[in-house]
């Protein structure tokens, strides 16, 4: 059991019901699940850290030979930037999960009280079959700027659990379901410094107690997304109402695939993710299974330092 999420025997649920769909084929990147809801002054706003890519140039001091060479050189770095919009100045496209047409401003009454959104991970129209998953009512937005984005929650109007995924999971002919999952469990992580090549850093742990977070300081440790049975997974399932779904259950209702929602943590994701799905999708907490934000590409790599370097400085 995870600390945060430990129940009585009494608790365990039934089986959910068999999900009435077939596998969907999905194309194109699963949508960020977004929780939105108004704040003091009654506006509705997305607020994230994003990761930005940045080609730097640096003058580097070497010595080859017996005399002391100037280069310049070029690389990409990250840098971060603060995101605070509301949906109208997102300049994108709203509809409802079943293709209704909105406005901005019919898409922000809709989530005004608190509800679920699905924005796309790439600016692209979102795959039919990834909202499959969603309630016919659900409110998806299409606009730029979110793939990289680390979404605030922890307090109001935010939700108390970062965001879930929306995953599909795939079947292969012999070795059952496969899920995408990290190389280094870590768990909760309070600052996620992204790099490239599909790595995560992840400083300053946080690590929930039950009864509170704490940090135990700047420890560092890289993972990397890879593909594992679900067998071989270590999590705990879920229906939307928090009732615990046996393993057995849950293996035997995903033995062909299937699409599921996946916590952010090891905890169960905040009710308020969860408002705009189907009662049948399953959510699945594990801290293998919670994957970083999407790398970002690096075309420009860092040269090594060499030994006969002097010094270097930045431009």
């Amino acid at each position: 059991m995870y600390p945060s999420l430990v129940l009585s025997a009494a608790l365990v649920a039934p089986a959910a019901p068999l999900p009435r769909d077939t596998v969907p084929n999905v194309t194109g990147p699963a949508p960020r699940v977004l929780a939105l809801k108004a704040d003091g002054s009654g506006s509705v706003r997305v607020t994230a850290l994003l990761y930005v890519k940045q080609t730097v140039t640096a003058t580097q001091f070497i010595v080859e030979g017996n005399k002391q060479v100037q280069k310049q050189i070029e690389y990409d770095t990250i840098t971060t930037q603060y995101l605070n919009k509301v949906l109208a100045d997102f300049d994108g496209k709203f509809t409802t999960a079943d293709g209704r047409q909105l406005t901005a401003n019919e898409a922000t009454a809709r989530v005004k009280a608190g509800a679920t959104v699905l924005a796309s991970a790439d600016g692209q129209p979102i795959s039919k079959a990834w909202l499959q998953s969603a309630h016919p009512d659900t409110v998806v937005m299409v606009a730029d700027g979110l793939k990289h984005a680390q979404i605030q929650w922890g307090s109001e109007p935010y939700p108390n659990t970062p965001p879930p995924q929306l995953a599909m999971l795939s079947a292969q002919n012999k070795g059952g379901v496969i899920a995408q999952v990290t190389t280094q469990a870590t768990g909760q992580t309070y600052y996620d410094n992204i790099q490239f090549e599909g790595r995560v850093n992840r400083r300053g742990i946080a690590q929930w107690a039950g009864d509170g977070i704490y940090y135990p300081g700047n420890s560092t440790s890289d993972a990397k997304v890879v593909s594992k049975p679900l067998a071989e997974v270590k999590f705990e399932a879920y229906d939307l109402n928090g009732k615990l779904v046996s393993r057995n259950e849950t293996l035997k209702r995903l033995a062909a695939g299937g699409m599921v929602l996946v916590a952010g943590d090891n905890r169960m994701p905040d009710a308020a993710y969860l408002k705009g799905f189907r009662e049948d999708i399953l959510v699945l907490v594990g801290s293998e299974l919670v994957l970083p934000i999407p790398p970002l590409d690096q075309t420009k790599k860092k040269q090594e330092v060499v030994k006969q370097q002097i010094r270097i400085f930045r431009d």
